[in-house]
């Protein structure tokens, strides 16, 4: 979205465009200035790029710890504990179920906060 704003209205009116919102003068950009530049251009992309990498890495560390929990279960030699391995599998197909559920809403919200940036980024005023 920021390389679109800047194809749109070049780096400077870019830089306006996300740092100074429609309507506000005086002393109060002053203020508002660093924190719109501060959110917009440096905080959100590393936002989002954490929220994805948060739902990854927890689903991947479920599915290893499901799998490798069951395959150490089934392998004790413990009849009790390779029936434990067996539920251990089963809720890593579960999970990975779960973890597909999540990969599609993740694919969803991505498009709209994308969307939503992008229209940001092209529009003539916020």
């Amino acid at each position: 979205y920021i390389g679109t704003g800047v194809w749109k209205h070049g780096p400077l009116g870019y830089l306006k465009h996300a740092t100074m919102p429609a309507g506000v003068s005086g002393p109060i950009l002053i203020m508002l200035v660093p924190l719109e530049f501060f959110s917009n251009i440096l905080v959100r992309p590393v936002t989002l790029t954490l929220r994805l990498f948060g739902n990854m890495f927890a689903g991947h560390l479920l599915l290893v710890l499901f799998a490798t929990g069951g395959a150490a279960l089934l392998t004790s030699g413990n009849l009790l504990y390779g029936g434990v391995g067996v539920l251990s599998f089963a809720l890593g197909i579960g999970v990975s179920f779960l973890e597909m559920l999540v990969m599609f809403l993740q694919a969803y919200v991505f498009t709209l906060l994308s969307s939503m940036y992008i229209g940001e980024a092209l529009a003539d005023e916020h």
